[in-house]
């Protein structure tokens, strides 16, 4: 064998990790275009209109835009601070989705960076390596990292909240309890739920370390976080509560909290079949069918070691996460974006166990994970939706630029931004059940709606009288439903 050949082998040994970290990253670059895809485009269209309302109008963090309230579109819910970051790039690039799915896979990059020093300072060196591998293969992981969706942003708050607090722990250095109080303040305004889950894992460190006196000298850092998220939820209040009344529209609510929505009923939590769904997810989502051998090993081979149980008390903090927001956890499953960490860290388990009994075997079932994976979330994401991306298109060329238009697409309800983000308009969504002529002429009236998009084979004959008072429509039919687009402008009669 050459010499240069031994050497690079020799690097290759000794790179192994970064090797493998950068081309497990560089999958998804296969998945950097322009269209918005599914699951959740939904969630990821309001994202991508905050993005360019920004750039458009300037930042405002606290009166962010959705597309589907007309012109009075200020609706303040998640703190919109990685969006408002996101925008400050298309200074750079211009408006650009592929841009923007680069700068949330920086976000996603910082959560790995910072879950691979959580688990090394914890569980040492090697199995962080591990971890880390195998938390760049989970099928979420993978999508949802270069989607337009803000949780990994989320998460990569978290794990620097959790680090700094071990961090500062381990060593009684308090200026890393600040950075993470901080931290969490930020974290906190965007999506709560994610720093819930650390109590159990945080709170049983501390006490592991006999670090308690200690910790609660600088408690009073932890009073930042509680008054950023209730400034931001008081102001959320007072910004959705002053939106325009609009209950003739089926389904239309103020976005005020909502405990029903965060927390589910009882009903939920004792059907069979809401377990049923988190238990699909938990097997083909978040562990991967691909890792199920090495989850059935660590099941086998786990040992209630110190660094264990600090394992257990995070699987813990993620069940009383999920029993808390029951309806979230089973509506999306983007919540379960949390359990992907302490999973990677489980697998890395079993991989370390097979690796002590045989190295060849344990890189042929790893690449089987790696391709079972892969294959599972090239199947089953990345969906475009053609009808909607089609009937955006009509809309977008046949209205002018400034128009409000109300849409009424089968059952897309009063909150769907699927298609007014796509056509690059404002508006309103009105499912086919809530359609009535006095909720077009309200909108019109009231609202100032300009057009109105209907898409079917003809509206029903309770609009017949409304209709007549219209101008003739322009009609598109439409390659992916078979149905047409009826485009009214609302102003001429």
């Amino acid at each position: 064998m050459k010499e240069w050949t031994i050497q690079l082998i020799g690097w290759m040994r000794k790179y192994y990790f970064h090797l493998g970290v950068g081309a497990l990253i560089a999958i998804r670059c296969f998945h950097l275009g322009s269209e918005i895809d599914s699951p959740h485009d939904w969630r990821q269209c309001d994202t991508a209109h905050y993005i360019r309302d920004f750039y458009r109008n300037g930042i405002d963090l606290f009166h962010p835009a959705v597309c589907w309230m007309g012109s009075s579109d200020t609706v303040a819910l998640e703190f919109p601070l990685p969006e408002a970051i996101v925008a400050l790039s298309y200074c750079i690039t211009g408006e650009s989705i592929p841009a923007a799915r680069l700068i949330f896979m920086c976000f996603f990059i910082g959560a790995v960076i910072y879950f691979h020093k959580i688990v090394r300072l914890v569980f040492g060196h090697l199995l962080a390596n591990l971890s880390t591998l195998v938390y760049l293969v989970l099928p979420l992981s993978i999508y949802y990292s270069r989607a337009i969706h803000i949780d990994f942003f989320v998460i990569f708050l978290t794990h620097v909240i959790a680090y700094y607090y071990l961090k500062g722990i381990d060593e009684r250095r308090w200026v890393y309890i600040l950075v993470s109080s901080v931290v969490m303040g930020l974290a906190c305004m965007v999506k709560i739920p994610y720093v819930f889950i650390w109590i159990l894992p945080l709170g049983y460190f501390t006490i592991r370390q006999k670090a308690i006196p200690w910790i609660l000298k600088w408690s009073i850092f932890y009073i930042i976080p509680l008054i950023a998220f209730v400034l931001w939820q008081k102001h959320a209040f007072l910004i959705n509560n002053s939106s325009p009344d609009l209950s003739y529209i089926l389904g239309y609510h103020k976005m005020l909290p909502s405990p029903g929505w965060y927390f589910g009923t009882l009903a939920q939590r004792l059907a069979l079949y809401s377990w049923w769904i988190l238990l699909n997810r938990g097997i083909f989502e978040i562990v991967g069918a691909g890792g199920l051998i090495y989850f059935m090993i660590s099941v086998l081979r786990c040992k209630a070691t110190r660094a264990f149980i600090f394992l257990i008390y995070w699987f813990l903090g993620l069940i009383l996460y999920v029993m808390i927001f029951f309806n979230l956890n089973l509506v999306h499953n983007y919540y379960q974006i949390p359990f992907l960490a302490p999973i990677a860290v489980f697998l890395a388990f079993g991989i370390k166990q097979v690796q002590t009994f045989n190295v060849r075997l344990n890189l042929l079932v790893l690449a089987i994970m790696i391709i079972v994976n892969v294959g599972y979330a090239e199947k089953n994401y990345f969906k475009t939706t053609e009808d909607e991306i089609e009937i955006a298109a009509l809309i977008q060329q046949h209205t002018p630029g400034h128009a409000l238009v109300a849409v009424t697409y089968n059952k897309m309800d009063c909150r769907n931004p699927k298609i007014l983000y796509r056509a690059d308009r404002r508006g309103w969504s009105i499912q086919e059940l809530a359609l009535k002529a006095s909720v077009i002429k309200k909108l019109q009236q009231e609202q100032g709606a300009q057009f109105w998009a209907y898409v079917g084979q003809q509206p029903g004959s309770e609009m017949s009288d409304y209709l007549f008072s219209l101008a003739k429509p322009q009609i598109f039919p439409l390659k992916h439903t078979g149905a047409s687009l009826f485009l009214f402008n609302l102003e001429e009669h």
